[in-house]
């Protein structure tokens, strides 16, 4: 499942823009670490920012995270479905 935190990275990586020169262009270095590390979510203003920088838009962002999530539980369903049809 893509996360917030590879999204960012992978795409961060790609472009060969290291976490400190992001990080300066947000805030700090360690914000970004602390994102990528899933240890805190970006702020929408934050995430907007970073988008920008890494010329992610905005939609491909939430499609990566969010449509991978909303398939995964879909996907869940219909196993849950199948085991109680089954029985």
């Amino acid at each position: 499942m893509i996360t917030n935190n590879s999204i960012i990275r992978i795409t961060r990586n790609a472009r060969g823009i290291s976490q400190k020169k992001l990080g300066d262009l947000i805030g700090s270095q360690s914000m970004i670490s602390r994102i990528e590390n899933n240890q805190t979510s970006p702020t929408d203003y934050n995430l907007q920012k970073i988008c920008n920088i890494l010329n992610i838009p905005i939609d491909d962002y939430f499609n990566a995270v969010f449509g991978k999530k909303k398939q995964l539980i879909n996907n869940q369903i219909k196993i849950r479905t199948s085991i109680l049809q089954a029985r």
